[in-house]
């Protein structure tokens, strides 16, 4: 599922971006760099769980960075719902 991640139209990236989205029940999955600050990751964590969203965790958030084909390293990503259209 990971592979989701290279494209943009179904990730979301960012600490913002995927608090908004588990806000506003979007997604699908979160993934989450072990190395991001321990407040950050409680926070996402605890979020994801009110939505009963499954966290992957990845090493690092230079990992997590490429998975999301971007170029720099990004602590907090996502999968989006697909829309039905």
């Amino acid at each position: 599922m990971h592979k989701q991640l290279e494209r943009k139209q179904r990730r979301v990236a960012g600490v913002r971006q995927v608090m908004k989205g588990i806000g506003e029940g979007n997604l699908l999955r979160v993934y989450l760099a072990l190395d991001a600050s321990p407040m950050l990751q409680a926070q996402v964590r605890a979020a994801a769980n009110e939505r009963q969203l499954a966290v992957e965790t990845v090493s690092s958030m230079e990992e997590l960075g490429q998975m999301c084909r971007i170029e720099v390293p990004c602590a907090v990503a996502a999968i989006k719902k697909e829309k039905n259209t």
